[in-house]
């Protein structure tokens, strides 16, 4: 299993620089992962990240700040991904950060 590691500060969504976002392939299913590193501005929420494709969204509840990513956003060439966050009376939400994909 590849995780792909996510810095969320604020409303602000990144690839985490120690990362490899490389060598990614197009269609996999069950084998990548999504895993999030929050701020204290998330404290306290529940969170979900939302992976689109095609003007399609495929929300996923974090589980531990990481969560499998469904494979209907992994079969074309491109994704994006954001995370929502909520707790009593308080919501935020990040950019959309685009994901590139080989074959």
């Amino acid at each position: 299993m590849r995780s792909l590691n996510f810095i969320a500060v604020g409303q602000n969504l990144q690839k985490d620089p120690t990362c490899d976002f490389t060598g990614i392939v197009k269609g996999s299913k069950g084998y990548l992962q999504a895993h999030f590193s929050f701020d204290d501005e998330w404290s306290g929420c529940g969170k979900v990240a939302v992976f689109t494709r095609l003007g399609k969204e495929y929300p996923v509840k974090l589980s531990a700040d990481t969560c499998t990513i469904p494979e209907e956003a992994l079969q074309y060439s491109r994704f994006n991904v954001h995370v929502i966050g909520v707790r009593d009376g308080f919501r935020i939400q990040t950019n959309d950060l685009k994901i590139e994909q080989e074959g």
